[in-house]
């Protein structure tokens, strides 16, 4: 059977994805280039007949009323783990599965530069860097250890607790804020569970690393960045709408935060001139900080197994919304009968 996968015109550096299931029988159908917002017309032209969706959907979004006019669809596959342009609650009242790519290397990398980010930051780093860049020697500001230092994360999920495990025998204080994660799951990564509040008042350095919801956007505000200790740091590793960067280029300036990372950003590249990008304070990344070439072999491998094993009718290896697989299963029954 030749499947029907829709995408966007392109997929930029995941275009592998494509290549790997049209080498399976699969058919691609491509939004047009200018596609800005699904129009009647293109939904009419491309959701009767779609078996899956794929890519991150980035500009366009795949809303609830494309799924619901979309009676074959088995899955929709986001190649990254990132699902915020995807109305995963929608695909799941419609017993669609969300595959992503939440494969080791994407979290574990992750994990990895968070770690390094951390160290990087409470060294003082950039501005070490600066110093030593306008042919300072020895002007930069000290820094602090890691040990004695109290580290703060904004979600527990694979990535916060390979951080944690990570910085085991490092001396530090851990504590997260998290209401989906049990006290043992965070006891077992050394981990002790605070609310928001505590959160922002303990940190030393403070990583965001929650997905983007409407109860998360802008959970770091001007707030809540007034609120955590004077000299203390900020890493946004997760999704960039969770910060105000507004906000944060102003307590930055004032002195109140030190120092910051930024891989995700508000508004995805961010403007040329934008000035967190060059601020003396941060260290400023394209979305890739915790990437590697690991990850980019992975990726194409990944989404190919999970878009073909669901179309199918094996659940995917890595689900976005996996309560959805008993209603899916039911959906697969049904076209399987059809």
């Amino acid at each position: 059977m030749s499947w029907r996968v829709v995408t966007t015109a392109t997929m930029g550096p995941h275009e592998t994805v494509l290549q790997g299931l049209e080498a399976a029988g699969c058919t691609i159908e491509r939004l047009p280039a200018d596609a800005r917002e699904w129009t009647d017309e293109l939904i009419a032209r491309h959701a009767p007949t779609a078996d899956a969706y794929v890519g991150t959907w980035r500009g366009i979004g795949l809303p609830r009323k494309v799924l619901e006019a979309s009676p074959r669809c088995r899955v929709i596959t986001s190649p990254i783990i990132g699902t915020e342009n995807i109305d995963v609650a929608a695909a799941s009242d419609l017993g669609i599965a969300v595959a992503h790519g939440a494969m080791p290397e994407n979290f574990e990398g992750m994990a990895e530069a968070g770690v390094l980010l951390i160290s990087a930051l409470r060294k003082a780093l950039p501005q070490k860097i600066a110093s030593m860049a306008a042919g300072e020697w020895k002007k930069g500001p000290a820094g602090h250890m890691i040990a004695g230092s109290t580290i703060g994360l904004l979600g527990l999920g694979r990535i916060g607790q390979g951080v944690a495990r990570r910085l085991a025998g490092w001396g530090c204080d851990l504590i997260a804020a998290d209401p989906y994660v049990k006290p043992e799951v965070a006891a077992g990564v050394g981990v002790s569970l605070t609310d928001l509040d505590d959160l922002l008042a303990r940190s030393d350095v403070l990583l965001v690393l929650v997905t983007l919801t409407p109860e998360t956007r802008h959970i770091i505000n001007a707030d809540s960045l007034s609120r955590m200790k004077p000299g203390a740091c900020l890493i946004n590793i997760g999704r960039g709408g969770c910060v105000d960067e507004a906000a944060l280029l102003e307590a930055l300036d004032s002195g109140h935060i030190s120092g910051a990372a930024i891989d995700t950003w508000e508004e995805e590249p961010p403007a040329a001139d934008h000035p967190l990008r060059r601020h003396p304070h941060v260290i400023a990344t394209s979305h890739d900080v915790g990437h590697s070439a690991e990850l980019y072999a992975a990726i194409p491998r990944v989404a190919t197994a999970n878009t073909l094993a669901a179309l199918n009718g094996e659940a995917p290896a890595h689900v976005r919304n996996p309560a959805v697989l008993p209603l899916w299963t039911e959906r697969i029954a049904a076209l399987s009968r059809a």
